[in-house]
């Protein structure tokens, strides 16, 4: 799989009602943690990037450094993660073998995650391909085309996660543990000064 035949869809919609303000707008590494995220994926070589917005949207829209992001709107986004997913699903071109897919607010996220991933999907016959720390699955995770299909049945805030009995999943064993952290609260944010 080449990354020319690969988008990465963005998940940037939600109201971060925890937190109390847009967390794809929180300084992060002398830019946002929407921004760095984008940035670490441009890295890594694909450039098909789908961003999904909807809370804010227009906010964080004229804060993105990168004007050649396709962006998709999720009027729907009150209604829980799925159908973010399903936004950015549906913009996917047909020849599209594969998406990876991405949250916000994981800023220990790397070029050098997303290239790993990238290769191993090029040579696995598993139609999901996720970063495993201890055993335990993270973000992104890279799901093959054969999968795109069964999105269809996610509803409310269940994420891909949802589809991981359903295919075959190979986990890549991945050394930082902080890429499971992601920022949900304002003590999530204060850690990220720590780590």
């Amino acid at each position: 799989m080449i990354c020319k035949h690969l988008s990465a869809i963005v998940l940037a919609a939600g109201g971060s009602s925890r937190l109390g303000r847009p967390k794809q707008l929180i300084p992060w590494r002398g830019t946002t943690l929407l921004n760095y995220t984008i940035a670490e994926i441009e890295k890594s070589g694909i450039t098909d990037i789908l961003l999904v917005l909807g809370a804010s949207a227009e906010t964080v829209q004229n804060s993105i450094n990168n004007r050649k992001l396709r962006i998709v709107i999720n009027s729907n986004w009150k209604s829980g993660k799925a159908s973010s997913i399903k936004a950015g699903m549906d913009e996917l071109d047909a020849e599209i073998e594969g998406a990876m897919i991405f949250l916000c607010d994981q800023p220990y996220i790397s070029a050098a995650l997303i290239r790993c991933l990238l290769k191993a999907g090029h040579g696995s016959q598993a139609s999901i391909i996720a970063p495993g720390v201890h055993g335990k699955p993270s973000n992104p995770v890279l799901f093959k085309n054969d999968t795109f299909q069964a999105f269809s049945s996610l509803k409310g805030e269940e994420g891909g996660k949802k589809l991981f009995d359903q295919f075959a999943m190979e986990l890549i064993p991945w050394h930082d543990e902080r890429i499971l952290m992601d920022v949900d609260t304002l003590e999530d944010l204060q850690r990220l000064d720590q780590l």
